[in-house]
């Protein structure tokens, strides 16, 4: 009897052992590195992640990362079907992420005559008339890039007309805001002296003294207009536009982006605009699924007037993320455009305009109504992001988004778009309630006589101390994301590293040769502070942070590879810092010397 238990208990024990031993075997064999399908090697990968912020190897499996570390760590993920990436000494960066651009269907602003290097309405007037004359077979002759702040006096319809009198002419300012445009564009677009203008005071054409409109449209009040004359080719121009940003958004070193509203002339009606946007979300779905797309897309459904539904807006944002809501692809929250910009006196101050102390501005969307939207928003789960240009914008938002965080939307992500004038003490209420916000530097600097109008606007006083402060919101520690905000910052300056260089230097990356700077220079930023704010920052705006942003096992494939190591090359330099090569989703969106 003993002996037939001790033969079971032999027996159990054995069994045992065994099991033991499959089930160590098991573990050590799934512990084990799975093979790469590619790897970097011989870089300086700066991370993003406090923990291991360099090194010099990164594995990528599928769309995945699956190793940073060492060259003796990253061996291990060799396989027979692994491709090797020798960077030679190459700096490997997370992908750029920008929280704020315009890039599916703002081509068709940048069209035509480049006016932003002029320095007065002559100027602009022989470039247009040169421009003209080397395209006799344009129908409408386009142009963008003026700024009235460099002219002695408004811009006419008579002035175009005098060179171009017999094709429509329509040029958009450097804020991509207002328009100009001639007798002929006029006349096909039905403007007249009975045409009402959306928001007086804000959105409106300018008007001589018998009430006619001078030539002269602010605040995207000639977007009927625009569509009347046949400027619009909806298909033709989103596709266009679309694929051409994408290219160069990724040729920059970009992997992904918010979306702040698509810009197309149908932004007044909620029905019209909503069409806009099953076109364009349509065509990017496409590239997903044949394995083209180029950027993460987070799209945010823009609102313009008061006159708008909040109910419908709502509706309209549901109805797009029930068909878009993916990691690639997402309708992800809701865009409330209020004003203008302080440059054309359209944006809200506390304070008077200095050159303009008796201009009033009426608000497109009042501070009650950004307060419902805002609300309702946040309680159907989108995120809201504001443009704040002016003063009392501001502090009205910042109370907007305070007031619907009491009512319980403690986890909505609202942000402040631009944040370009800002009192001190709203500025202490953004900081103390860690209110994201979002800021394009090289408006920061004499780029498109920005310092000039910006000067004139507001008066050097609050310039040096309300305008664009980067670096007390960054040392602040709130989440600061910067942005080219295409088109209104030309697609030739859309480079994060653009970007980054304007913050540091606070000098005009595109023209070396003005050395001013804007001032004050203590709002200058360090590199790493923006490289965080172009990659992380802009993540967090679009709740990607814990899947892209930094290199880290686990996260997205999204990275950008830069010709040489940008901590060894001078500030000023940085913008000419050549992208190499660029990935997202583990697959190449652009390469040029890798």
């Amino acid at each position: 009897m003993r002996s037939k238990i001790r033969q079971s208990c032999s027996q159990y024990f054995l069994k045992l052992s065994f099991i033991s031993w499959i089930f160590l075997f098991g573990t050590l064999t799934s512990a084990a590195p799975q093979h790469a399908d590619i790897l970097f090697t011989n870089g300086k990968v700066y991370t993003m992640n406090p923990a291991q912020p360099w090194a010099e190897s990164v594995a990528i499996t599928g769309n995945k990362i699956t190793y940073v570390g060492d060259a003796e760590g990253a061996s291990k993920f060799v396989g027979n079907k692994t491709k090797q990436i020798d960077l030679k000494g190459k700096m490997l960066l997370p992908g750029f992420f920008s929280a704020h651009e315009h890039l599916i269907a703002s081509g068709w602003m940048a069209l035509g005559a480049k006016l932003g290097e002029a320095k007065s309405k002559s100027d602009y007037l022989e470039i247009i008339s040169k421009y003209a004359e080397d395209n006799p077979d344009e129908e409408f002759i386009r142009g963008s890039g003026w700024n009235p702040a460099l002219m002695d006096e408004l811009p006419t319809a008579k002035d175009l007309d005098a060179i171009v009198p017999d094709r429509p002419v329509i040029l958009l300012d450097y804020t991509m805001h207002d328009m100009w445009m001639n007798s002929k564009a006029m006349e096909l677009g039905g403007v007249n002296k009975d045409t009402e203008d959306p928001v007086p005071g804000l959105i409106e054409w300018v008007r001589d003294e018998k009430g006619n409109p001078t030539g002269y449209a602010k605040e995207f009040a000639w977007m009927d207009a625009f569509i009347e004359s046949g400027a619009w080719q909806a298909d033709k121009m989103i596709e266009e536009s679309q694929r051409e940003l994408y290219d160069l958004a990724a040729s920059f070193g970009y992997t992904g982006y918010v979306n702040q509203g698509l810009i197309t002339p149908n932004i007044k009606s909620l029905s019209r605009h909503f069409d806009d946007y099953k076109t364009a979300l349509k065509l990017l779905d496409e590239q997903r699924q044949q394995g083209t797309l180029k950027l993460r897309t987070f799209m945010q459904v823009l609102y313009k007037t008061d006159a708008q539904s909040v109910d419908q807006l709502v509706e309209n944002a549901r109805t797009l993320k029930g068909m878009y809501d993916t990691e690639l692809i997402r309708v992800a929250g809701i865009k409330i455009h209020p004003e203008g910009v302080h440059t054309s006196h359209a944006s809200v101050m506390i304070e008077p305009f200095t050159d303009k102390p008796g201009k009033k501005v009426k608000r497109g969307v009042s501070a009650q109504r950004t307060d419902e939207v805002i609300k309702a928003a946040n309680k159907a789960g989108f995120d809201v992001s504001v443009h704040v240009d002016g003063s009392q914008t501001v502090r009205d938002t910042i109370d907007s988004f305070l007031a619907s965080k009491k009512d319980g939307n403690v986890e909505a992500r609202n942000t402040l778009q631009h944040f370009t004038v800002v009192h001190p003490d709203d500025m202490k209420r953004v900081l103390e309630n860690k209110i994201p916000v979002n800021i394009t530097p090289i408006w920061a600097t004499t780029w498109s006589g920005g310092m000039e109008a910006t000067s004139a606007a507001i008066g050097e006083e609050r310039t040096l101390k309300y305008f664009q402060q980067i670096r007390t919101a960054i040392d602040g520690g709130t989440n600061v994301s910067i942005s080219a905000d295409v088109p209104s910052t030309n697609r030739e300056n859309m480079g994060a590293l653009t970007q980054c260089e304007a913050a540091i230097t606070r000098r005009d990356p595109s023209n070396p040769s003005d050395q001013r700077v804007f001032p004050p220079m203590s709002q200058a930023i360090t590199l790493e502070q923006c490289l965080q704010a172009v990659t992380l920052g802009g993540a967090y705006e679009a709740r990607m942070e814990d899947k892209v942003g930094s290199i880290e096992v686990g996260k997205y494939a999204d990275l950008v590879i830069l010709e040489k190591n940008i901590f060894d090359v001078k500030p000023s330099e940085i913008a000419d810092t050549k992208v190499v090569g660029t990935m997202m989703d583990g697959r190449f969106t652009f390469r040029d010397g890798l």
